[in-house]
C-alpha cells in the first residue's frame, strides 16, 4: 500500500494543495512555509490518537486568503488517496467501499470541515459547523474508526523526548515489545523468574542499612502525615507480581553499565527509533493494523550527519523486490541536506509560497520519467553539497568548485547577497548539466535555474560550451523550434531558457573583464616558483601581455580550487563577465 496523492483545500496556509506521491515522502521548505500544517491535515483524516475536540476545527484553520466572515459555502477539505493494495486481502476488506477508481485500484478518505446544514443564515460562531469524515466521493459513506484503527498515522513531533518516552511505561516504544514477550512465556515461567526476584529483593531487603533506610522513611511519612494517612514503603528490584514482571525491564547501555538517561541525546535517538520501528513491524505481522503511516517532523534533531544519514537511508528504503509489501509508509519533514542527500529521488516534495505569495503550493518528483541511469546519476550526484539545491529559492549550476567559489563573491561585491535572496550556487563537477536542469526546471520542480558555463574555445575558432548548451536548449524546447533559426538566433534562446557561456574559460574571462589585477596577486602570492611569480608581475603590469594557455597551466598548478578560494577575497565591483552577471540576473529576477 502506498499513499498516492493527498489533496488540501482552504486549511491554513493551503488554498489547493494537490500532491501526487510515491512511495515515502521527504518534505523540505523554507520555515513557516506549512511542512507542520501538511502533517496535521493528513492527521486530521488518519490519526486514531486525535480526540475529535481537535477534529472540530476553528475560524482561524481557514485559509488566510478568504474573506471574513467566512461565508456558508466555505469549507476545508482534506482528501488522501490509497493504491497498491488490491493483492492484500486485508486492505481490499477495509477500503473496498472507498472506492474511487479500479485501475489502478484506489481509495480516497477525507475529511471536511463544514457548515451544520440545518444552520440558517451564514454563520457566526464555530458552532455552527461539523467536521465529517468519508469513504470514497460519498459524504454519506462515513468512516468509522477501524479506519484509523487499521491504517493509522503515528507522528513523532520535532520536539520530542526521546529519553522521556522511553522510560514512561504508557508512552515507551519498548512497551508493545514487551507485552509480547511476556504473552510468548508461560505463566509458568513467569512465576519460576518472579520468585527469583522475590529472594533476591527479600535477601537485600534483610540487609540491617537498608531496613534501617526503610524504617526511617517509613517514620518520617507516619510523622508527618499521621498513622491514617502513611503510605507504608518498601525497597525492591522489580514488582513481585508475575504479570507486572517484565514492565519492569529497562533499556540500558554500555553492556548494560549505564541507564538509558546516560546515553547522548543522539544515541537515545536512534534507540528510539529503532525501537519504534520493531513495534510498528510488530504490530502488523500481529495483525493489529494493517499498515503505518509514520510520520517524523526534522528528524535530524540530536543527530550529527553520518548517523542521519545512517538512519534515514534505512527508514527510507524501498523493498528491492516491488511485489514485496512494505507495511510503513514514512513521511518526514526536514531543513537537513544530509537527508535530503539519502532520500530516493521520486520522494522529493517541495513546499513554496504560490507566485502571489498568499498560499502555499507543492510540487513533487514523483511523476518525474527519467531513465533508470538518469536516476541513479542524480541519486548519486545529490549529496550534500548539492542537496542544499532543494532549499533554493534559485539554482546557478556551474562546472566546478572555482566557479562555486567565485559567483557568490561576484555577487556579493556588485551589491547582491545569494544568501539573502535563497540563490545556490551547485557544481555539477562536469559539464553534464541536463539531469539537474530536468529535475529543477518546469518538467521537475519548477525552480528558477540557470546554467553557467565554459566557453572552451578550440583551435577552429569554434567553442565547446556552445555545442553544450545548444544540446541544453534542444533537450528543453520542441525540435520545431529551433529547426529553422541561426546559431546566434538559437544562442539567444538558450539565453532565454537560462544557459549563459564565457567566451574563454572562468579564470580568461574574468581576466578579460577587469580582475586581471587581483587574478595576478593571486598567482604571485600562490605561485609554486619564482618563474610563475615573475609572469603574473609582468601580466599585472601589462594585461594585454597575458597568454591564455600558460595562465590556465599556472592556476591549475595552483589547484583551481584553492585559488578561486584566495581570490574570491580580492574581487572588486564591476569585474565580472556578462555571462555571469547575465545568469545571475536570470535567476535572481524569477526567485520568489
Amino acid at each position: 500500500m502506498r499513499l498516492s496523492r493527498i489533496q488540501i483545500h482552504n486549511f491554513r496556509n493551503f488554498q489547493a494543495l494537490d500532491l501526487n506521491l510515491v512511495h515515502n515522502a521527504v518534505i523540505v521548505g523554507e520555515n513557516k512555509i506549512g511542512k507542520t500544517n501538511l502533517l496535521h491535515a493528513i492527521r486530521l483524516v488518519l490519526d486514531p490518537s486525535l480526540p475529535d475536540s481537535a477534529r472540530q476545527l476553528k475560524d482561524e484553520d481557514f485559509w488566510d486568503g478568504l474573506p471574513r466572515p467566512v461565508t456558508r459555502d466555505q469549507t476545508i477539505t482534506v482528501s488522501i488517496d490509497l493504491t497498491d493494495f488490491e493483492n492484500d486481502e486485508n486492505h481490499v476488506a477495509l477500503l473496498a467501499e472507498h472506492l474511487v477508481a479500479p485501475e489502478p485500484m484506489t481509495a480516497r478518505l477525507t475529511y471536511v470541515f463544514q457548515i451544520i446544514e440545518a444552520t440558517q443564515g451564514e454563520p457566526t460562531k464555530e458552532s455552527d459547523y461539523e467536521f465529517v469524515l468519508y469513504g470514497g466521493d460519498r459524504p454519506e459513506n462515513r468512516l468509522g474508526f477501524d479506519i484509523r484503527r487499521r491504517l493509522p498515522l503515528d507522528l513523532l513531533p520535532a520536539l520530542r523526548d526521546a529519553e522521556s518516552d522511553i522510560g514512561s511505561w504508557r508512552r515507551s516504544p519498548l512497551r508493545p515489545l514487551l507485552d509480547a514477550v511476556a504473552g510468548r512465556i508461560s505463566r509458568d515461567e513467569l512465576a519460576a523468574l518472579a520468585a527469583n526476584i522475590t529472594a533476591a529483593t527479600e535477601a537485600a531487603a534483610q540487609n540491617e542499612e537498608v531496613r534501617k533506610l526503610v524504617d526511617a522513611i517509613n517514620t518520617r511519612v507516619q510523622g508527618m502525615v499521621g498513622p491514617a494517612h502513611a503510605v507504608h514503603t518498601a525497597l525492591g528490584f522489580s514488582p513481585k507480581d508475575p504479570e507486572r514482571l517484565l514492565r519492569a525491564l529497562r533499556l540500558f547501555i554500555d553492556a548494560g553499565r549505564r541507564e538509558i538517561g546516560a546515553a547522548s541525546l543522539g544515541s537515545t535517538n536512534v534507540l528510539y527509533l529503532t525501537l519504534k520501528a520493531l513495534g510498528l513491524d510488530q504490530s502488523v505481522a500481529e495483525g493489529h493494523r494493517h499498515h503505518t503511516f509514520l510520520a517524523i517532523e526534522e528528524p535530524e534533531a540530536h543527530l550529527h550527519p553520518h548517523l542521519q544519514r545512517l538512519v534515514y537511508r534505512d527508514f527510507l528504503r524501498f523493498p528491492a523486490d516491488p511485489d514485496d509489501t512494505w507495511p510503513v509508509t514514512v513521511i518526514l519533514t526536514t531543513h537537513s541536506p544530509h537527508i535530503v542527500s539519502v532520500a530516493p529521488l521520486n520522494s522529493l516534495v517541495l513546499l513554496r509560497k504560490t507566485p502571489d505569495g498568499r498560499s502555499t503550493e507543492g510540487v513533487t518528483t514523483a511523476n518525474l520519467d527519467f531513465e533508470p541511469a538518469a536516476v541513479a546519476d542524480l541519486e548519486r550526484y545529490l549529496d550534500v553539497t548539492r542537496g542544499e539545491m532543494l532549499f533554493a529559492k534559485g539554482v546557478l549550476l556551474v562546472e566546478g568548485e572555482a566557479e562555486r567559489f567565485l559567483l557568490p563573491a561576484l555577487a556579493k561585491a556588485n551589491g547582491i547577497d545569494f544568501d539573502e535572496l535563497g540563490i545556490s550556487v551547485c557544481s555539477v563537477a562536469g559539464t553534464n548539466f541536463l539531469p539537474y536542469v530536468e529535475l529543477l526546471s518546469e518538467r521537475g520542480l519548477r525552480l528558477p535555474v540557470a546554467v553557467v558555463t565554459d566557453g572552451d574555445p578550440t583551435d577552429d575558432d569554434g567553442r565547446r560550451g556552445e555545442a553544450r548548451i545548444l544540446q541544453l536548449l534542444q533537450a528543453v524546447v520542441e525540435p520545431a523550434a529551433v529547426a529553422e533559426r541561426t546559431n546566434s538566433q538559437r544562442l539567444a534562446m538558450a539565453r532565454d531558457h537560462g544557459f549563459f557561456v564565457g567566451d574563454h574559460t572562468c579564470e580568461i574571462d574574468l581576466f578579460r573583464s577587469g580582475a586581471h589585477d587581483a587574478i595576478c596577486q593571486t598567482l604571485a602570492e600562490l605561485a609554486p616558483g619564482n618563474t610563475a611569480t615573475t609572469r603574473a608581475r609582468t601580466w599585472q603590469a601589462n594585461p594585454r601581455t597575458v597568454e591564455p594557455v600558460r595562465l590556465l597551466k599556472d592556476v591549475t598548478a595552483i589547484g583551481k580550487g584553492r585559488f578561486a578560494q584566495r581570490l574570491s577575497t580580492r574581487l572588486a565591483a564591476g569585474s565580472w563577465p556578462v555571462y555571469m552577471r547575465d545568469a545571475v540576473t536570470y535567476v535572481r529576477t524569477r526567485c520568489r
